[in-house]
This record gives C-alpha cells, structure tokens and sequence, in this order.
C-alpha cells in the first residue's frame, strides 16, 4: 500500500517543480494592458508608478544593491522597464528557492521513509543557490534582446515620420516631437518622455535623445540625435540622410531576422534526421524480421 505521505511529498514536489517553470517561462502578454498603452499615453518612463509605495520585496531588493562584486545590468533593466530593486528581488528570491529546495526534498523523503543523507541539504543547498542565483540575469538578457529588436523597428519608423516631417516643412524640433506623437507603442512612449525632460530642462530635444540613447545603449537613437542636432544648428537638409538611416537599420534587421531563421533551421535538422531514421526503422524492421526468421 502506497504511504499517503508519499503521495503528498509527491503532489507538493511536482506543484512546487510546475510553478517554477511557470516562473521561468515568458509571461504571456495581458491584453487589458497591452489595449490600455494603445489608448492612453503614460506618464512614467518605467512600468512601476514612481508615486506608488514601494512593495516589502522591492524594499528587500534596494537593500540588497550595495552587495560587494555585485553588478546589476542597468541598461537592459532600463530596456524591459524594470527597476534594479525589483531585479534583486528576483534574485534574492531565486537564491532561496535553491537553499531550501534540497531541504525540502530531505524532508519529504524522510516521512515516505526513503531518508537522505544529512549532509545533501548542506551541501546541495549552498551550491543550489549559488547557481539560481544566476537565473534572474538570463531572463532579463533574454527579455532586453526581445525588447531591444523592438526598439530598432520602432526606433526606424521613427527616423522615417522625422523624415516625413521634415519633408512637410517643419522645424528640426518641432518634427522630433510630432513624429513621437504619432505612436503609441513603448518605443514612442520612452523617447516622448525624454524630449519632454529636455523641454522641462530647457534643452534642445536632441539632447534628451542623446541622454536616453546612452541609458538604453541604442546606437542609432544616438544617430537620430546627431542628424537633428545638425539639422537644428546649421539648417542642413536632413531627409535624405534620415531616410537611408531607417533604411540601414531596416537592413540590419533583417539581416538578424535572416541569420536567426537560418540558426532555427540548422537546429531542426538533427531532430528532422532522428525522426526520418526512426521512421525508417519502423517500416523496415517487421520485413526484415520476417527474412531473418522464416517460420
């Protein structure tokens, strides 16, 4: 008869292993809030509400960023619009998932009576943590990768409504703001925000490009800048030249795109073979049998 401890330690393993991989999968986008950015201009550049109270964990977090040897990748977290506090969080949480884990497993064990060692809590759990540590870094490079390929495209049809604006006769800083309200997406959001600083600093806009381009790490933002800025101080005539920039930067993502497809395709040859080679198994091996042993 199975010890209903048993089942139970099985149960709570399986929950506990199902909601990790919960945690370690992409969110799925919410569509109330993907409808409510498309219809409404935020105010903050990040998700979280500067006047909202910190949470306990994002508390926990922003105590734990002074940690010696430790570094925290600003400009991706800048990218996915998450706070370093709150990636702290992640990887203080990460940590003790990993510590407790093993002590958890010892201890179901010991009530189905399959004991383990006394030492595997010791010594597993310190090395788990050490490696969970690490897992909140791989989702958020992951996540700025994504959120980085989206900048670009935006950042394009950006370069080509300044274009257009231009072409229209507006001025170098009057285009930069008209065509950043034209979108509704983050990419539009964000560089609203900095020419909105630059207005409240009294400067020109290019230099609030110029400060968001280094805060994401984004080239051809930076390249925005400098076209405008010229643009702006000696009156040059600049629709040409933002629209074989787009058109560069539309190149270059599809050149990624392209390399990326190619990536996934070399990848599927091996499962493809695998699969034609068990197939042929399959269809051969009964009349092969039946040569190899005639009744």
């Amino acid at each position: 008869m199975i010890s209903p401890w048993s089942v139970l330690a099985g149960a709570v393993a399986a929950g506990g292993i199902a909601l990790l991989v919960s945690e370690l999968r992409p969110a799925a986008p919410d569509l109330g809030q993907a409808l409510d950015r498309l219809h409404r201009t935020p105010s903050g550049g990040l998700s979280e509400d500067p006047q909202e109270a910190p949470r306990w964990f994002d508390r926990l977090g922003a105590g734990a960023i002074g940690l010696p040897g430790l570094r925290i990748p600003q400009r991706e977290l800048a990218l996915i619009g998450r706070t370093p506090a709150r990636f702290m969080a992640h990887k203080l949480l990460f940590a003790v998932l990993g510590l407790l884990l093993p002590a958890y497993v010892s201890a179901m064990a010991t009530l189905a009576d399959s004991g383990l060692p006394l030492a595997v809590p010791f010594v597993v759990g310190p090395l788990l943590a050490g490696l969970f540590w690490f897992v909140p870094d791989g989702i958020v490079r992951g996540e700025a990768k994504e959120a980085r390929t989206e900048y670009l495209h935006g950042i394009a049809t950006y370069l080509e409504l300044v274009a257009l604006e231009r072409a229209a006769d507006c001025g170098p800083a009057e285009a930069l703001r008209r065509a950043a309200a034209v979108g509704r997406g983050t990419v539009f959001r964000r560089i609203r925000d900095a020419l909105e600083r630059a207005a409240t600093d009294r400067l020109p806009p290019w230099d609030g490009l110029d400060a968001l381009s280094v805060e994401l790490g984004l080239t051809p933002l930076q390249d925005v800048a400098d076209i405008m800025r010229i643009s702006g101080t000696d009156g040059a005539a600049v629709y040409d030249t933002l629209r074989a920039r787009a058109k560069s930067l539309r190149g270059e993502l599809l050149a990624e795109d392209l390399a990326r497809a190619n990536t996934d395709s070399e990848r599927m040859v091996a499962p493809g073979s695998a699969l034609t080679l068990l197939m042929t198994t399959l269809i051969v091996f009964p009349a092969l049998y039946q040569m190899l042993n005639p009744s």
